[in-house]
């Protein structure tokens, strides 16, 4: 699907509608492990300082805009996102499809909490759970028991529910060779399916404004990360623009 997407602040985007993507997925399930990542701003942020998601980023499958807030800049910048894919929405849907077709499911993260709620509501899914503990990222046993978990436990989706960037560099770190079905970086999207956090009405998504749901419903954790987002979107949007009308421009010939 390469031919789908465009580039914008050093990520291949996924252009096409989400209505392709699933299908995609149906296919990509049965296929040799390939995983998801879902682009916002505070990912973009995170790129230019961390080289262990950056490689991540490289070799994923597929970087869906997950933010309505990035993709007008994308369009004006000349890539044109079909539709916002927000990892929360497209979660749902493949837990709806899982359980209709009964498929199993490994989840890494999340608490067993959700994963009862989670069992109650989609009884289809056969659910394999591991969460690892608070600040297994610089833990190597820790990360490589994530890792062992995910190959010991054959599904066709693998979600993975621990924050950007662990969750990109666990998914990054399961070959292609090891498992077949596809890897989705999901963030706090169980928290939502489950109704552990609730999410902005939809008025406020399709306003644009489920960010600021977020922030007030968790000023302590999202204040200083939007204010961090916004510090960085606004200069890096303009070097983009720049950079792209610096290649556009035509050269002066010598008379």
């Amino acid at each position: 699907m390469s031919n789908e997407t465009n580039h914008a602040f050093g990520v291949n985007f996924y252009t096409g509608s989400k209505a392709t993507l699933l299908n995609c997925i149906r296919e990509g399930v049965k296929q040799p492990y390939s995983f998801v990542v879902t682009p916002n701003v505070d990912h973009l942020a995170q790129l230019q300082e961390n080289p262990a998601l950056r490689e991540a980023y490289a070799k994923a499958r597929l970087r869906l805009c997950d933010s309505r807030i990035l993709q007008p800049l994308l369009q004006r910048l000349g890539v044109h996102v079909e539709e916002v894919i927000p990892g929360s929405d497209l979660t749902m849907d493949l837990l709806k499809w899982a359980d209709r077709d009964r498929l199993r499911v490994v989840l890494i993260g999340a608490t067993e909490q959700e994963c009862t709620k989670l069992r109650a509501l989609y009884p289809g899914i056969t659910l394999y759970h591991h969460n690892p503990p608070m600040g297994f990222i610089n833990r190597p046993d820790e990360v490589q028991q994530a890792l062992q978990f995910v190959r010991d436990n054959p599904s066709e989706l693998v979600f993975y529910a621990v924050g950007a960037p662990r969750q990109e560099i666990l998914a990054s770190s399961i070959e292609s060779h090891e498992r077949t079905g596809m890897g989705f970086c999901i963030g706090a999207s169980i928290s939502f399916a489950t109704g552990s956090i609730k999410r902005a009405p939809v008025w406020m998504q399709n306003c644009k404004l489920e960010w600021l749901h977020r922030m007030c419903s968790e000023p302590k954790r999202l204040v200083r990360r939007y204010a961090h987002d916004a510090l960085f979107i606004v200069p890096a949007f303009m070097r983009e623009k720049n950079y792209r009308a610096q290649k556009t421009r035509p050269v002066k010939q010598d008379s």
